[in-house]
């Protein structure tokens, strides 16, 4: 069940998206926030109801959790403070690209502190249940990312061409 949710949370931020360079219907703009309940929900669940599979020293689980929180932190800043929260998530369309801050570092941050928060929460954990939903919402993200900068964001955001090209997708040239 836990699977079929992180698709269907997946396939709410497809629509959302979708929404926005369409007809921006008011009905779907709360797809993306019920989308980021879902994965929270069962990321939750996982981390909470699935048994440990292998043993990972409490010195070494203490530092991936602080590792983990870390890269949640970035996570959220990314995609709910680094860019203005109303425009994207409350008005839909019309928001500007926002090529500051992490933003100016790759197009698309939160990806790499996604990726970061849950494999380190489930090497953390030591549950094989927890890194296989991991790589399913990795997997998801990764799909979701690609709809995103090939179709989406090139009619969302006027001089995204331009940005794609000057700006890495996901690992920044340091």
């Amino acid at each position: 069940m836990s699977y079929l949710l992180v698709i269907l949370a997946f396939l709410m931020f497809i629509i959302y998206d979708y929404n926005q360079i369409m007809n921006n219907y008011k009905f779907i703009r709360p797809f993306f926030m019920i989308g980021v309940l879902i994965i929270v929900g069962v990321t939750l669940f996982a981390m909470t109801n699935f048994n440990r599979d292998f043993y990972v020293p409490q010195w070494a689980s203490l530092v991936l959790y602080i590792l983990s929180v870390l890269a949640l932190v970035l996570l959220i800043h990314t995609l709910f403070f680094a860019i203005p929260f109303e425009e994207a998530y409350i008005k839909g369309s019309k928001q500007k690209l926002c090529t500051k801050g992490v933003y100016s570092i790759c197009r698309h941050p939160g990806v790499l502190f996604l990726y970061s928060f849950y494999i380190l929460m489930s090497l953390a954990r030591g549950s094989f249940d927890l890194i296989y939903i991991s790589f399913l919402i990795i997997l998801c993200n990764l799909i979701y990312v690609t709809i995103q900068d090939r179709y989406t964001f090139r009619q969302l955001f006027e001089g995204y061409s331009k940005y794609k090209k000057n700006t890495p997708l996901i690992l920044p040239n340091l």
